[in-house]
């Protein structure tokens, strides 16, 4: 039995793919800055429950290129996080950008962490544990896609909500 797990979450975000990267740099340098944070919807793993539970975390992120695609060459960010309590795992994984459309990135976060607790962890992770660590991945792609998307709006201001027709009303 490996003690390594694997995880995957996907979120399309507004953004054009053309500052994408920037964007999301900049979210995880801030991110780093003020202090991080991961966390989970707890309906997320148990429907019946309700709040949230959040970890600060250490955050580091890092451009490389994406070997991931043959073709053109793209660029990933790296993504670890160590949360300093075996009840967050540390997570390491990369974060994959690509074209969804004209005005949408497809965000793509995959990454591993090892179950603490021995062979009790494992059990643990394979019942619930996998669905908290997609729970939070999957919020932290909503974090990130949030601050991408109302960045991409400052930056387009208010004519972007212009319909094209050309009146106004």
């Amino acid at each position: 039995m490996s003690s390594l797990s694997r995880v995957v979450a996907e979120r399309v975000a507004r953004c054009p793919f053309s500052v994408a990267h920037e964007y999301a740099e900049d979210f995880f340098r801030q991110a780093a800055a003020r202090g991080a944070e991961v966390g989970v919807r707890l309906r997320d793993v148990v429907p019946t429950l309700g709040g949230r539970l959040r970890q600060p975390v250490q955050l580091v992120s890092g451009r490389r290129p994406d070997e991931a695609e043959s073709g053109r060459a793209h660029d990933e960010l790296e993504i670890c996080w160590t949360a300093g309590t075996r009840f967050f795992p540390d997570f390491r994984g990369t974060l994959r950008l690509r074209i969804a459309s004209v005005d949408e990135t497809r965000l793509t976060l995959e990454g591993t962490y090892h179950p603490p607790f021995g062979a009790a962890g494992l059990v643990f992770d394979r019942l619930i544990g996998r669905r908290i660590a997609r729970a939070t991945m999957r919020d932290l792609l909503e974090r990130l896609a949030g601050a991408m998307e109302r960045r991409e709006e400052a930056y387009r201001g208010p004519a972007s909500a212009d319909d094209g027709s050309g009146s106004t009303a």
